[in-house]
């Protein structure tokens, strides 16, 4: 390994750190603990379970799915479900 390759792998070493202590102190300031495998993206859900997003959407708004199976992840963007089947 020349010496170019190892500051690059240097520099992603940092940066992959970083992402994970920012992802760290969201759970930390939600004041949350979610263990990741019990939990899914919207789209994730909906191909899993094969309903459309749309679907998954609506049963949150109309509280199928409660506020303890669903968690809003605004500061990354995503919206995540627990990952159990729902009926409506």
């Amino acid at each position: 390994m020349n010496v170019t390759e190892k500051i690059n792998i240097d520099d992603l070493l940092k940066r992959a750190d970083a992402l994970i202590k920012e992802g760290k102190d969201f759970i930390m300031s939600e004041g949350k603990v979610l263990e990741m495998h019990k939990w899914l993206t919207i789209a994730e859900y909906s191909t899993k379970y094969g309903v459309t997003t749309q679907v998954v959407s609506k049963w949150i708004e109309r509280g199928i799915i409660t506020e303890n199976d669903y968690v809003e992840v605004g500061k990354f963007g995503k919206r995540l479900v627990r990952d159990t089947v729902y009926k409506a």
